[in-house]
């Protein structure tokens, strides 16, 4: 009960709703455009609107709204210049600096301009990376296993994302510190990305009949928005996990900083 009294309070310290809020305007703005353009130049002929068809199975007027409101690859790559794509990286790393700041508040730990744009950098890298070899993965692993199996493997790499985007994003030596926090995220957004095949095909639908694009576009921000919640709730968990562990973890480190410090005769 102390437990879930400090975590709650601890959620208002950091201002919760307001970062939570923060992320998911920054994913909307800034990561989605880059993964536009990434899906466009990348290899394969899929873009970003027939993935989120696909990912939300929607059909009829929702599914020709998301091809309205995403422009093919075909168009995105005849419109891509260099110059172009160092503007979307640079908007993209807002983005990487808001999930920065998520971390850095749950954990209490300092920032540092140059360090964070550098890991913001390699995290952009390496998302794009998972992405390209886990999306075309999906729909195979539903189709082998079902949709328990699919989740049980989403908790999985959930957990993977969640685990290696702090230690890149706050260089955290020691991943042991962050698993709980990954744990939790993991399974809240299986569970989430779950209910999310349920609902959002009947909200895409509603969104886009009553409001057209805008309401698709209303739709997905809301989407963002839980699971920015996701993200600020594991990261909280974890460093409260952490935290409540501090003590046996601070015994060791005073014990190895007195055995490596200089006698004083």
């Amino acid at each position: 009960m102390r437990f879930a009294e400090r975590l709650v309070r601890r959620f208002f310290e950091i201002e919760g709703p307001q970062q939570a809020t923060i992320l998911a305007a920054q994913a909307f703005t800034s990561l989605i455009p880059f993964l536009v353009v990434a899906a466009a130049i990348g290899p394969g002929d899929a873009d970003i609107a027939d993935a989120i068809v696909d990912r939300f199975e929607l059909t009829g007027r929702s599914a020709a709204s998301i091809h309205q409101l995403f422009a093919s690859a075909g168009e995105t790559q005849s419109a891509v210049t260099w110059v172009s794509i160092v503007i979307l990286v640079l908007s993209a790393l807002s983005f990487t600096r808001a999930l920065q700041r998520v971390f850095q508040r749950a954990y209490e730990r300092a920032g540092d301009r140059v360090s964070d744009a550098r890991r913001g950098l390699a995290w952009l890298a390496c998302l794009a990376l998972w992405l390209t070899i886990t999306s075309p993965l999906r729909g195979p692993l539903e189709n082998v296993g079902g949709v328990v199996f699919a989740t049980a493997i989403s908790t999985a790499a959930g957990f993977v994302v969640w685990l290696g985007t702090p230690v890149l994003l706050l260089g955290e030596p020691d991943w042991r510190r962050l698993a709980p926090g990954a744990a939790v995220s993991g399974v809240l957004g299986a569970l989430v990305g779950l209910a999310s095949t349920i609902y959002i095909p009947i909200v895409m639908d509603w969104s886009a009949e009553r409001y057209g694009l805008i309401g698709i576009a209303f739709a997905l921000q809301s989407w963002l928005l839980v699971f920015a919640f996701v993200v600020v709730t594991g990261a909280l968990v974890g460093a409260a996990v952490v935290e409540h562990a501090s003590p046996s973890i601070a015994s060791e480190e005073h014990r190895d900083v007195g055995d490596d410090a200089p006698q004083v005769t």
